[in-house]
């Protein structure tokens, strides 16, 4: 036997409780009725104690629930071993797309049906169906990945459960490494048609040609598009924060090809469609309309332990580690702490969007130039009234690229059959139904000794 929180077990020191009610057990002295009292001496008033127990079976019973009450605390439990045929198991096939999944594969679904195998749909909850009910299609989609899916599995397949699952190695179905499994997965893969896509699309004002194969989705701009250049300015009187801005707009000027040109700040380049003023220095200079200016904010520095949002598409666990205290600057909030308190705040003023920052580049402030989402976050600065919720194009529908083998095979068990498995079986109901029987008894037989003292 088993014990889940054997601190429950301190609850016997209620024992001590029953021990001192019996042994200290006190006897009053009988009346005794006499015709004459001529011979009796002076009055005296005694009483008669003794340490010894009595009524042994109440003592008892009394004790027992104590200790059935501490058991039941501590969650007694025993682990059974369960042992299972090597043939049992599920077969798992979206339901929608059975009937092609079983034109290529009917020997291998039959076979396991004879051997004790259950078809189940590929989907939230995992249902049950039979091949006579495979021509009916299943009403619901499937919109949770094939990672999410499995960890559901994880915690519904029987212990001791193969699954074989016909299904395609996409990536787009999956958001993020696969979960270590607790059961035995042979994963067939299933390829759906051709695996070589081709779609086009247009971003920051581009057309793109997209090729797509499992190995690789590659995007090749129009190069007839002859598209303005943008002009960046850039102001740093370290020359520590600069690097960085610089990095993110060569990853987009290489994204795009769009060609951007970057120069450090002089009085000259007051035509500048961007400038990133990189200091606490007011700016003075008149610009053109239609300028995006990023200042730093001048103020009392915090030290906080917060996170740095940036958009629900580029929602990520990005430390912020100071920041400029917020003066109540009216504007639409980009950027935000984990408190929700503007971070980034964008203000049209004088035909100018002005971008004013309460914090650093700096990775002293916090981690955000080292984040894999900094490029996407700068886009909207530069290039104005763009959307970046489709940067890399990683949710296209026709998207061919597929898992990496070696992951599968690593969320796999390296076992070829699971023939046993242990579960738990707890004990506490049958305390219970102990407990209450005891006390039951234990009150049947304190009443009877009340009622015997009452008549004698």
């Amino acid at each position: 036997m088993n014990l889940l929180y054997p601190i429950g077990l301190l609850a016997l020191a209620g024992l001590i409780i029953p021990v001192l009610l019996h042994l200290w057990n006190v006897k009053q002295g009988k009346t005794l009725k006499i015709g004459s009292i001529a011979l009796l001496g002076e009055n005296s008033t005694s009483s008669s104690r003794s340490l010894k127990i009595t009524d042994w079976l109440l003592f008892i019973l009394r004790c027992l629930i104590v200790i059935l009450l501490a058991f039941v605390l501590a969650q007694p439990f025993f682990k059974k071993t369960i042992t299972h045929t090597k043939n049992t198991g599920w077969i798992l096939i979206d339901r929608n797309q059975f009937s092609t999944v079983y034109h290529s594969n009917q020997q291998t679904i039959d076979s396991l049906v004879n051997l004790g195998f259950e078809l189940r749909d590929f989907n939230l909850g995992f249902t049950p169906f039979l091949l006579k009910d495979s021509l009916v299609k299943n009403d619901k989609t499937n919109e949770l990945s094939y990672s999410a899916l499995l960890r559901q599995l994880n915690k519904q397949i029987p212990a001791g459960y193969s699954a074989y699952l016909f299904a395609d190695h996409q990536l787009k179905n999956f958001d993020g490494d696969l979960p270590k499994l607790s059961f035995n997965l042979i994963w067939k893969e299933f390829k759906q048609g051709d695996t070589l896509k081709t779609w086009s699309t247009k971003f920051l004002d581009k057309s793109f040609e997209v090729k797509s194969t499992p190995n690789v989705t590659n995007y090749t701009a129009n190069q007839s598009q002859n598209l303005p250049v943008v002009k960046v300015a850039i102001y740093d009187p370290t020359g520590t924060d600069a690097k960085y801005i610089k990095a993110a707009l060569a990853a987009i000027s290489d994204f795009t090809n769009r060609k951007i040109e970057v120069k450090n700040w002089n009085s000259s380049l007051t035509n500048a469609d961007v400038i990133f003023w990189l200091s606490e220095q007011p700016f003075n200079s008149t610009l053109k309309a239609g300028v995006s200016l990023f200042t730093y904010q001048k103020g009392k520095i915090l030290k906080v332990n917060s996170s740095l949002n940036l958009g629900e598409e580029l929602n990520q666990n990005i430390e912020l580690f100071q920041r400029i205290a917020f003066d109540q600057l009216k504007g639409n909030a980009i950027w935000t702490d984990g408190f929700g308190v503007p971070v980034l705040l964008k203000k049209r003023e004088a035909e100018l969007n002005h971008f004013y920052f309460y914090s650093r580049f700096h990775p002293n402030w916090g981690d955000l130039v080292w984040n894999d989402q900094f490029t996407r976050a700068i886009i909207p600065i530069v290039l104005d009234n763009q959307n970046t919720e489709e940067f890399g194009y990683e949710d296209h529908p026709a998207d061919q690229r597929a898992m990496d083998q070696q992951q599968l095979i690593e969320a796999k068990i390296n076992k070829s059959t699971l023939s046993t498995s242990t579960t738990n079986q707890e004990l506490d109901h049958i305390l219970w139904f102990l407990a209450f029987l005891v006390l039951f008894i234990e009150r049947i037989l304190s009443f009877s000794k009340k009622t015997e003292h009452v008549k004698s």
